[in-house]
């Protein structure tokens, strides 16, 4: 459930496509900066009970859900935390998500 909207806006990513990605955000702040809030602004449009369910599971209020999600996903893939075989996984259903729901709730 969480890993569909992982990433969102990204179609399937390559490697080499998502190594780049890492490489980018991990090296320039505004383009980071620039993805969160695309990010946000996406979230924002997700309906109301899926916002609520991925707030839960990441223990913060639904109002800050959006910005708490899209950073800390942001954050992750930009320190490395969330490699491109994690972001593989997130395709499968019977995949382990726990490293993807420790990183979510900021742990």
């Amino acid at each position: 459930m969480i890993g569909t909207s992982l990433l969102a806006g990204c179609t399937t990513l390559t490697e080499g496509e998502f190594n780049t990605m890492h490489t980018t955000l991990e090296g320039s702040p505004v383009t980071k900066r620039v993805a969160i809030n695309e990010c946000i602004a996406r979230e924002r449009s997700t309906p109301l009970n899926e916002r609520k369910t991925y707030a839960a599971i990441m223990n913060v209020s639904v109002a800050k859900y959006d910005s708490a999600f899209c950073n800390r996903l942001f954050n992750a893939v930009a320190n490395g935390r969330l490699t491109y075989a994690d972001y593989r996984r997130l395709s499968s259903p019977g995949a382990d998500s726990s490293k993807l729901i420790k990183i979510l709730q900021g742990r």
